[in-house]
């Protein structure tokens, strides 16, 4: 007889024979001309995608889904040319109702199930993208980027045009863009490397780091510290309410500055001239005779402004 050891040994067994079983695997292909000057625009419920700029005329989708047959069979992909340029839809069916429907997006949240999408597009077409349920990356375009997700994080790389991201749940990371950006971020940090355009960035859940933008800068977090490494200065606001403030300048930068810190220490390690102080909280001057606006304030740390060794 079977001991109760024996028995649980042999269920597990069942149950993880099942479970691959069940699993499966599906791609998805197809590729759509594409005139010039046109746009890409992606919808989907579930799933991560990346959007590569190439030099081929035409719009080249690659799709890869892995998960039990009743996950997949739900997952609908439509695409096709229209009048802006090129639109790919995923969607997924309820047959159980919105009970069943978050049944459905658990199920794919908790790692038992994937979907990615890979898309090559000509560098001169625009993209708009949702996703609820992953991940956006964006790389090599010369055309403007609209992204949101609600279930990841943003990258956007080598993009000579405006950006604008929003994410629910990650982070954004932005590198060699030239154009200006929006970034908006609930869950995460937002970083910024080799830009050239004006930046307005808003995090809620991390922190900021801006490193050589040429362009003005507003950034605002909630919910951690701003860090500004710059080679010039065309006018900087950093808030923040979560943690200190740090604004790297270089040796001969021109500004006119305003610092204010509710909880903690102002330093400056440039020479100020025309300064005001007011108390330990609030410190104004200017940088080589004055020019461009620094603004900055922290409720939550301290601020430091020095030369960028």
């Amino acid at each position: 007889m079977a001991t109760p050891t024996a028995r649980l040994m042999l269920l597990l067994a069942v149950m993880l024979g099942t479970s691959a079983a069940l699993a499966a695997q599906r791609t998805y292909d197809k590729s759509l001309a594409a005139p010039p000057g046109g746009q890409l625009t992606f919808d989907t419920v579930v799933g991560s995608v990346a959007v590569i700029g190439h030099d081929a005329p035409e719009v080249v989708v690659h799709g890869e889904l892995q998960g039990p047959e009743s996950f997949l069979n739900r997952i609908h992909i439509s695409a096709g040319q229209t009048p802006p340029g090129v639109a790919i839809s995923v969607t997924g069916t309820s047959a159980g109702g919105w009970l069943d429907w978050l049944h459905w997006l658990h199920g794919f949240s908790s790692g038992s199930s994937r979907v990615r999408f890979s898309i090559e597009v000509p560098r001169d077409y625009s993209v708009e993208l949702r996703t609820t349920g992953g991940s956006v990356q964006v790389r090599d375009l010369n055309a403007a980027v609209r992204a949101r997700t609600s279930g990841g994080s943003a990258l956007v790389q080598n993009v000579a045009g405006t950006a604008s991201l929003a994410t629910s749940g990650g982070s954004i990371e932005v590198a060699h863009l030239t154009g200006s950006a929006n970034l908006s971020s609930s869950g995460g940090s937002e970083d910024v490397t080799d830009s050239v355009g004006d930046l307005d960035l808003d995090t809620s859940g991390g922190s900021v780091r801006v490193v050589n933008d040429d362009g003005k800068i507003h950034a605002e977090t909630s919910g951690g510290s701003a860090r500004a490494q710059l080679q010039v200065n065309r006018g900087v606001s950093l808030q923040t309410s979560g943690g200190g403030i740090t604004l790297l300048l270089p040796q001969d930068a021109h500004a006119s500055i305003d610092a204010q810190s509710d909880g903690g220490s102002i330093r400056f390690d440039f020479p100020l001239s025309t300064t005001r102080i007011d108390g330990d909280s609030h410190l104004a001057g200017t940088l080589v005779g004055g020019g461009p606006p620094i603004d900055l304030h922290s409720s939550g740390g301290s601020i430091r402004v020095a030369p960028d060794r």
